[in-house]
């Protein structure tokens, strides 16, 4: 893996870098550990799974590459962290990752998934504005709150795939066929494909009409992660469908990519400048975030 963090409650990961290393830690204890072998080795934390991680080529040379990286442990590391096995086996980070299907769930909820589920509720204005920038219209706090249902009732925060780091792509991948009709598209490429479609078109509000009856919808699905020289990015292809299930027609397809780092930045960003209608629409979104958690059993502050 080329990103680390050094606290399993951090939510900000770093690139696995000497400088940056050395700064963090102050070359100290836990971080730095004599293991058996007589030699000093560097530790810290996966930022999708919370396990412990060693860092590997920070001060020797690597055949295989130039730039140190981080692998996981596979046992706790005194100082550093716990180890949970079933976390382990479905990381992203993991090159021979167990797999998994859609369907595949957690037996019962551990610290990552609570995580996983409080980022959700506390970062939801920021997680439905990174999605709507991908699909090229905006959510409505309305949809925002059947999305968040959908994720709840399929408990996706139990999902193999769910990370500490990749809730937008989550809340899409497990939300429910909705209606596209009544959308506000910002995309022109979106708006060209609409456009193009005998029964619908794009009204002088930007607004997604139909011209006859119309059961277009839009769904996500193929969840992958792509692990390229330790940089993990993940995708999931986005549809728009109308007519029978055995008969339809297909209008729009994109697949969506996922850089987990750009997501926890911008949940980290603090938002400066903004208009007082989007203040408010966050503020909405929150809020709806909050009640629908509590609906299930969990709150958070």
């Amino acid at each position: 893996m080329d990103r680390i963090k050094f606290s399993v409650t951090e939510k900000q990961s770093y690139p696995v870098e000497k400088d940056l290393f050395e700064r963090k830690t102050r070359k100290s204890s836990p971080f730095y550990q004599d293991t058996k072998h007589n030699e000093t080795s560097q530790f810290a934390v996966c930022p999708e799974c919370n396990n412990p991680v060693q860092v590997i080529g920070l001060y020797k040379s690597l055949n295989h590459t130039e730039k140190p990286f981080a692998k996981h442990c596979g046992k706790p590391v005194p100082g550093i962290g716990c180890y949970n096995n079933t976390n382990y086996e479905y990381c992203p980070y993991r090159a021979k990752r167990k797999h998994y299907t859609k369907e595949s769930r957690k037996g019962s909820l551990d610290e990552v998934a609570i995580e996983i589920i409080r980022r959700m509720v506390l970062y939801f204005d920021k997680i439905i504005y990174l999605l709507q920038s991908q699909i090229g219209f905006f959510i409505s706090p309305t949809l925002a709150e059947q999305m968040l249902r959908d994720f709840f009732n399929a408990k996706a925060y139990l999902y193999h795939g769910a990370t500490l780091r990749n809730m937008p792509l989550i809340l899409a991948y497990f939300s429910l066929n909705t209606s596209i009709v009544g959308r506000k598209v910002f995309s022109d490429e979106l708006t060209r494909y609409i456009n193009r479609t005998d029964n619908l078109y794009i009204d002088e509000h930007s607004q997604i009409r139909s011209n006859q009856y119309s059961n277009a919808g839009f769904y996500f699905l193929e969840h992958k992660t792509h692990l390229n020289e330790h940089h993990l990015s993940e995708s999931i292809v986005f549809k728009i469908t109308q007519g029978s299930f055995n008969d339809g027609e297909d209008i729009y397809e994109k697949k969506l990519d996922f850089d987990n780092n750009h997501i926890e930045n911008l949940l980290n960003y603090i938002l400066e400048n903004i208009s007082e209608y989007h203040k408010q629409k966050n503020a909405t979104l929150l809020e709806i975030a909050q009640s629908v958690a509590s609906d299930y059993g969990f709150k958070f502050t």
